[in-house]
């Protein structure tokens, strides 16, 4: 009685996996044939670079705009006493003595020319997108492009005029204002602008989809 019970229960289990491998061969197929139901479907996690890797590279492919600007500083005597006894001191300076001997009325001079380098694009990592399939279109929406930085190149900055003794947080200031200035271009260029092209490239290349592609920017 006890033997039929065994193999009763045997009988029962091997019924049910048949039917588990059955259900799970039928899942398998039904994936490999029809991986995809819905007309306006579309792949971002499916693509070779994910939403994060977008957001890195986003950064990279931007308008890099090098420049080099001319920033001045000029302080003058206040009358002729104070610019012969300046004259006179700057002669026992090496390095100011061409100053003194011309007899010019500039007590001190600092003309630099800076280097640096704009980039402009978006930074996803701090600003979100979104993307929206509707009315038969995929709608990616993003930031507008903006000034990503700015960086100056001490080593590559060239002393055209040293006349007069300067302190390093005058030279800073000076940096600074080469900062307006390249910012200034960079507006006068319309670089932000340019900046979309590239941005609406990469986009279109790293979203797979066969829908048409919107981009609108917020």
């Amino acid at each position: 009685m006890e033997r039929n019970k065994i193999r009763e229960i045997a009988k029962l289990i091997k019924r049910l996996i048949i039917v588990g491998l059955i259900v799970l061969g039928v899942v398998f197929v039904y994936r490999w044939f029809f991986p995809g139901t819905n007309s306006d479907e579309f792949t971002i996690e499916d693509t070779p670079l994910h939403v994060e890797e977008i957001r890195k590279i986003i950064q990279l492919n931007t308008i890099k705009f090098r420049d080099e600007v001319v920033v001045d500083s000029v302080e003058y005597y206040k009358n002729v006493a104070e610019q012969i006894s300046g004259n006179i001191n700057k002669l026992y300076e090496y390095d100011q003595v061409k100053h003194a001997i011309s007899h010019s009325n500039v007590k001190r001079r600092l003309t630099l020319v800076i280097k640096g380098e704009l980039l402009y694009g978006v930074d996803l990592k701090r600003k979100e997108f979104t993307v929206t399939p509707k009315d038969g279109k995929l709608i990616l929406r993003i930031p507008n492009p903006e000034l990503l930085s700015i960086s100056l190149n001490p080593e590559k900055t060239d002393v055209f005029v040293e006349n007069g003794i300067w302190r390093d947080y005058e030279r800073q200031a000076l940096q600074r204002k080469a900062r307006t200035k390249m910012v200034a271009s960079g507006e006068r260029l319309r670089l932000k602008e340019k900046a979309k092209k590239p941005l609406e490239r990469l986009l279109k290349q790293l979203v797979h989809t066969k829908l048409p592609i919107v981009i609108e920017y917020y």
